[in-house]
């Protein structure tokens, strides 16, 4: 048995998607482990679909277990997201192949690029760059760029910098998982933006869908399951952001340095979310940031809920060569398996409040869909 590991979202699971798994399995995988975000993404808004959906389509489309990315991690930064989603790769202990879509297709230059940043050197220039007021993301590239110019072109394509931080976290871990880099394929219109763009303005996506995955969209947006207001959720984050006092502010996840102040003036004034985030941004505060600052708001997501690593491993759907890869598991895994959730009962209360989180979340989403 040959377990591969794929961290995706599925926002919602297309063609693309059904190709990397396919490649995945031509590579040499025998059985395909999917950890997905639940039902907010890493960008800072609702997924399209629910977890549960977006999950069974995955199975129907030729993934064999899929487990839940805890909620603190899937909206996080990306070194965080990747963190958490590899931390879970590893602790089923029997993964032997993490597979991700890349822009450049390169393992090398992209393990390259990772152990350049994970440099002390690179690390004291990153944080330099960071406290002269550069995001994130831009203090790497600005730090790679320095240490090695030919690899940091890397961080400017959304899948390289993703699987730059997979292999970071790979090498924290001294986990021996072994990468694999599937090179995208562009030019079908497989691009999760547009078809979410296109859905959103009523327009047919199908032909971009593998058929089973169409087939549970258009269940969903009969059973009105799909999609969240963006009115509910505009009205639902500026009366949350509203009655926030700057301590309060200051309390959330990816809030610092003042900027609990910008939010406590942006949000009374702005009149819908698009101003909040224009009047509350910086140079070091992305909008993407802003965006997880916002849910974070309207979830109740404090920085003390910031876990240091997972604490189970949460069952969302299974095909029928997932007790094959669970009996492997249950003798090598090194943190729980979660498949209903009475179990979560038994856990530390660390879990447990982690878990209400997934919950409340599920709430807010299905309140946001009209549900």
């Amino acid at each position: 048995m040959h377990v591969a590991g794929i961290i995706a979202e599925y926002n919602p699971f297309h063609r693309g998607h059904a190709h990397h798994i396919a490649m995945t399995q031509r590579m040499g995988a025998s059985h395909i482990v999917c950890v997905m975000s639940g039902d907010f993404v890493q960008r800072g808004e609702p997924a399209l679909l629910s977890k549960w959906a977006r999950a069974n389509a995955a199975i129907a489309c030729g993934a064999d277990l899929v487990l839940e990315l805890p909620l603190t991690w899937a909206l996080s930064p990306a070194h965080r997201f990747a963190g958490g989603a590899v931390f879970l790769l590893d602790a089923i202990g029997c993964i032997d192949t993490i597979s991700f879509g890349s822009e450049c297709g390169e393992v090398a230059q992209i393990r390259l690029a990772a152990q350049t940043l994970n440099t002390p050197e690179t690390q004291d220039a990153l944080q330099l760059h960071i406290k002269q007021g550069k995001s994130y993301a831009a203090a790497a590239e600005a730090a790679l760029r320095t240490a090695l110019a030919d690899c940091a072109g890397i961080l400017a394509s959304a899948n390289d910098t993703l699987g730059v931080e997979y292999l970071c976290a790979l090498t924290q871990l001294g986990s021996n998982i072994q990468p694999l880099a599937i090179p995208r394929v562009n030019g079908d219109g497989c691009r999760a933006a547009i078809l979410r763009s296109a859905l959103r303005r009523g327009e047919e996506i199908s032909t971009l869908l593998p058929e089973k995955s169409a087939a549970i969209l258009r269940e969903e947006i009969t059973a009105r399951r799909a999609f969240c207001s963006q009115q509910a959720l505009e009205n639902a984050v500026l009366a949350r952001l509203c009655a926030m006092h700057p301590d309060e502010l200051r309390s959330l996840p990816e809030v610092r340095e003042g900027l609990e102040n910008r939010l406590y003036r942006a949000a009374r004034t702005a009149r819908s979310l698009e101003a909040f985030y224009s009047s509350a941004k910086t140079r070091r505060f992305t909008y993407a940031s802003l965006r997880r600052i916002a849910m974070d708001a309207l979830l109740c997501i404090h920085a003390m809920d910031w876990q240091a690593a997972p604490t189970y491993l949460h069952v969302l759907a299974m095909g029928e060569r997932a007790p094959e890869i669970l009996r492997a598991a249950k003798k090598s895994a090194k943190l729980p398996i979660i498949q209903r959730a009475g179990q979560i009962r038994k856990l530390d209360s660390a879990a447990q409040e982690a878990f209400a989180l997934e919950r409340r979340a599920e709430d807010v989403r299905s309140v946001l869909a009209g549900k």
